[in-house]
């Protein structure tokens, strides 16, 4: 491993695999159990048909456009809603590795804009993998991830999915926030945990800006809307909108 900031080290090929190995055999056991992921346990590159954040993210976005449309296509949804619904999925599988591995031992795969890899899946909207497969490690993760995985792979898709559909990027920086805490939250009742909710937060803190601050925690409760209870649906788990409020909107 090569030491990169302060109590931070970096390696790259078989010994980023092997220290992964946790991290893949943790999601192995979800999947066995009945868990379907949005990738590989082990972020391996299966078949055809994906594109790196670089390809999809560049102007005029023909591909990153192709799978909006299918989610507008599937929700009879507006295209800036698609986008929306589109970007959960996308960003809770890039995230759940990083945030798993960050609770299970505090290694975490590193996801570039040239490195990370997408494609359209009809069971999870979107699959993950990783071409070249990077670890950092270290007690002090946040920079690192913010650096790699925000700014380089979801600020980029962020902007082209603005720029497609004018959809806002607060609410889809929120449901990065959403997607770095709530496989905190749920595998760390699996692994017994204590504070997993207490260990979102500080992931978030530490992170700091875009997503610092978008979630309420411990409710696991967020400060942004997804839209998916624009289309009339049932509002999920986490709807920053109250009852009281939905019952006001439908009523007109």
């Amino acid at each position: 491993m090569n030491a990169t900031r302060t109590g931070v080290e970096v390696a790259a090929g078989r010994s980023a695999a092997e220290a992964l190995e946790p991290l893949a055999r943790r999601l192995r056991a979800a999947a066995d159990g009945g868990l379907t992921l949005g990738m590989a346990p082990d972020l391996g590159v299966v078949g055809d048909g994906w594109m790196t954040v670089t390809e999809l993210a560049t102007p005029p976005y023909e591909r990153l456009s192709e799978m909006v449309a299918a989610v507008q296509h599937q929700w009879e949804a507006p295209p800036h809603v698609a986008a929306a619904l589109w970007w959960k999925g996308a960003s809770y599988w890039t995230s759940l590795p990083v945030a798993v591995g960050w609770l299970l031992n505090r290694r975490v795969p590193l996801l570039t804009a040239d490195t990370a890899l997408l494609r359209r899946s009809e069971l999870t909207m979107v699959e993950v993998a990783a071409r070249e497969l990077r670890v950092a490690s270290g007690d002090d993760l946040g920079e690192v991830i913010g650096d790699t995985l925000l700014r380089g792979v979801h600020a980029p898709l962020i902007d082209a999915l603005h720029a497609l559909t004018r959809v806002g990027r607060r609410g889809l920086w929120g449901s990065v926030a959403e997607a770095l805490t709530y496989p905190i939250v749920s595998f760390g009742q699996e692994l017994g945990t204590d504070g997993s909710a207490e260990a979102a937060g500080a992931l978030l803190r530490s992170i700091g800006a875009p997503v610092d601050g978008l979630m309420d925690l411990p409710a696991m409760r967020r400060r942004t809307c997804c839209l998916w209870v624009t289309l009339g649906k049932d509002p999920c788990p986490s709807c920053c909108v109250t009852v009281k409020e939905r019952y006001a909107h439908a009523r007109g």
